[in-house]
């Protein structure tokens, strides 16, 4: 069979072409791309997204982006996502758990629509971005985005039975978790209830009846809901906003979700045995834990079956939760954090793990080298003379002769590394 319209496709390609070309003689160096952003802020080389909502409660932070037409719209429950600020001259980035779930599961769809994305921020001490982010970011203001990314999230099909470990900021990529379930699977809703949104934001709705109707939400994936325990970690006689009011509610409506919380201010730090005893059949169950390092330890060291997220904090501890280092730590040995010695004749900088040798070279006045700065463009690259550095984004340890990426590379102790290239 003939296809009539291939003749038009092909002089369509080739005007786009020609176009293409024509435009990038007139605008290089550069590439048309980067003079969209003229027009259109949202448009450009790099990804960007408009700050839509701030919402700060008790000590998170929520933020919700509008993303421009460079992020991909499709993610995991339970992924990050990098976000870049520019901080007393330098673009400083940091990852954060994504809190939203993903789009509605639509085998019929071919390009799904970006909607709005959101993130929490709980501020830690001495941290220059989270605190920064938490305290000025504003309504309207301009970000820079990375693509969703990481391997802590649900897979599919979903597992039948679910137990899900969080402690403090460690709650946020599984909101995204549960919220996407309760996206998929459906929940019963009452006359008179204030929904919660895809971000976690309640709004009012009609009446105050919060008698069962029998009624449900839409299921879209047909899916059942599996059998979820929760275990909830807190210094606090119950979890804080912005999750607490969701996480009941959700216990409430949905029979296969059960909440339990532990108050750590009382009861003392939560451990397998106490976890054990709550979730008496966790063998049995894909486990999810995202809390502090020594909670995240014992619990693979019993459970080896225990998936885990595991972020650092700049004195070297793991938490879960995304902290100004903004990465994954796989070992707590060696520690980050130690002297960064720039070749054999420039400058000595001290650090504290959470400072990148590419933003250490930088605050010393010297130009590296870079490109994307979240480890991706291999624009940074150098060569480790002496010591040993940290690749945040996998907690892989690179020793002497070994190549880095200065963007996304912390010392482990005292690191010398090749003089910068011209």
């Amino acid at each position: 069979m003939i296809d009539s319209q291939r003749p038009t496709r092909r002089l369509a390609d080739l005007g786009n072409t020609l176009t293409k070309a024509v435009l990038t003689r007139f605008t290089a160096p550069l590439r048309p791309n980067d003079y969209a952003g003229l027009f259109d802020p949202l448009r450009g080389r790099e990804i960007r997204g408009r700050i839509v909502d701030v919402d700060r409660q008790d000590s998170f932070t929520t933020i919700r982006i509008k993303p421009g037409p460079g992020l991909y719209a499709h993610f995991q429950p339970g992924q990050f996502i990098g976000v870049g600020l520019q901080i007393d001259g330098v673009w400083r980035w940091r990852c954060y758990s994504l809190t939203n779930p993903p789009q509605v599961t639509d085998p019929q769809a071919k390009r799904l629509p970006l909607r709005d994305i959101a993130i929490s921020i709980k501020p830690v001490p001495d941290g220059t971005f989270s605190n920064h982010l938490a305290d000025k970011a504003r309504k309207g203001q301009l970000i820079r985005l990375t693509a969703p990314g990481g391997e802590f999230y649900l897979p599919q099909p979903v597992p039948d039975k679910l137990l899900f470990i969080t402690a403090g900021a460690g709650i946020t990529p599984v909101m995204s978790m549960l919220r996407w379930l309760k996206q998929e699977c459906g929940e019963p809703k009452r006359g008179g209830d204030r929904a919660i949104d895809a971000t976690g934001v309640r709004q009012p709705g009609v009446g105050h009846n919060r008698t069962h109707t029998g009624n449900h939400s839409p299921n879209p994936s047909g899916q059942a809901w599996p059998d979820i325990i929760h275990i909830h970690s807190e210094r606090a006689a119950t979890p804080s906003a912005p999750y607490g009011y969701e996480l009941h509610e959700l216990a409430t409506r949905v029979p296969n979700y059960r909440l339990s919380h532990w108050n750590s201010s009382e009861r003392g730090r939560l451990d397998p045995d106490d976890i054990a005893t709550l979730a008496p059949d966790l063998e049995d169950r894909a486990i999810y834990a995202c809390g502090p390092g020594e909670l995240l330890d014992s619990m693979k060291e019993k459970f080896p079956h225990t998936i885990t997220e595991h972020f650092f904090t700049n004195a070297g501890r793991r938490t879960s939760a995304p902290t100004d280092s903004g990465a994954t730590l796989a070992t707590t040995n060696p520690q980050p954090g130690g002297d960064i010695e720039f070749g054999d004749n420039g400058p000595t900088v001290a650090t504290n793990g959470t400072t990148t040798i590419l933003e250490a070279g930088e605050s010393a006045g010297l130009h590296l080298p870079h490109g994307c700065r979240m480890g991706i463009c291999r624009t940074c690259i150098t060569t480790v003379e002496a010591g040993a550095a940290i690749d945040l984004r996998d907690g892989h340890c690179y020793g002497e002769g070994e190549h880095i990426r200065t963007c996304s590379c912390v010392p482990a102790g005292r690191v010398r590394v090749a003089s910068p290239r011209n």
